[in-house]
């Protein structure tokens, strides 16, 4: 079997783990995300290093609500100055700033991101949302987390800050397949069930919402507006919608 066959089993195998342990989890995270849309609230959703990524996988993209808002903080996202970023995310201290920056507060829910769970700015962003009221979502990998010794001064992980904690159940040291005389694994398994799981949950959250008779503001695609016009002025009104709200839209 090639090595990209294995890594491909090993991701199935991830994501069927979270069909069947962590389903009642994203049916709990998504009516936060409903009620908050319903409310007129933003989706906040951070994450430092990589875990970025996530959030940018929903923020002004198709086919997810138009209130989402990746927190993405430069110096902690590792687009520019990796290493440097690496630094960042250890800091205590500085997710409160962030906090204030972008005005989180109720009806607002936030989506906290972290493979490990243990970066200290990570959970002080979760933290702090707590304590003005803001639910927090965590996606997190939970066997991963109980196995690493705390780095935060609480003795937290990011785990222990979440009002519902989803596991993307992928793999202790975030690496799938080895191969030959290497002395580690190759091939991060943390990313596809992240991805997966916002998905989910965002997804389930706009079917809760229909059958409450409420409509979110969803995008389309944007590039099927050169076939049709109607496309780009809905994506449009949503901008223009919560244009002053997002700081970064």
């Amino acid at each position: 079997m090639k090595a990209w066959e294995k890594y491909l089993i090993e991701e199935i195998k991830y994501l069927k783990e979270i069909y069947h342990t962590q389903g009642d989890k994203i049916m709990e995270a998504a009516d936060i995300l409903a009620e908050t849309t319903m409310n007129d609230g933003l989706i906040r959703v951070f994450g430092c290093g990589h875990s970025h990524l996530v959030a940018d996988d929903v923020f002004y993209r198709s086919a997810t609500l138009g209130n989402v808002q990746a927190i993405l903080e430069e110096t902690a996202t590792g687009n520019s100055a990796i290493f440097k970023s690496g630094a960042v995310e250890k800091l205590e201290g500085y997710a409160p700033i962030v906090v204030d920056y972008h005005k989180i507060a109720p009806p607002d829910a936030a989506i906290v991101i972290s493979n490990s769970g243990n970066n200290q700015m990570s959970i002080d962003f979760a933290s702090e949302c707590r304590k003005r009221g803001v639910k927090v979502i965590v996606l997190t990998n939970v066997e991963y987390s109980k196995t690493l010794k705390p780095r935060h001064s609480s003795g937290k992980h990011l785990m222990d800050e979440g009002d519902v904690v989803i596991s993307n159940c992928s793999a202790i040291g975030d690496a799938a397949v080895e191969i030959g005389d290497l002395p580690m694994k190759v091939g991060s398994t943390s990313s596809i069930p992240f991805i997966f799981i916002i998905n989910a949950i965002l997804t389930q959250a706009v079917e809760n919402m229909v059958e409450k008779g409420f409509k979110p503001d969803v995008f389309y695609n944007g590039s099927l507006r050169v076939n049709d016009p109607k496309i780009g002025e809905h994506n449009f009104k949503i901008v223009d919608k919560y244009y002053y709200r997002m700081k970064n839209l």
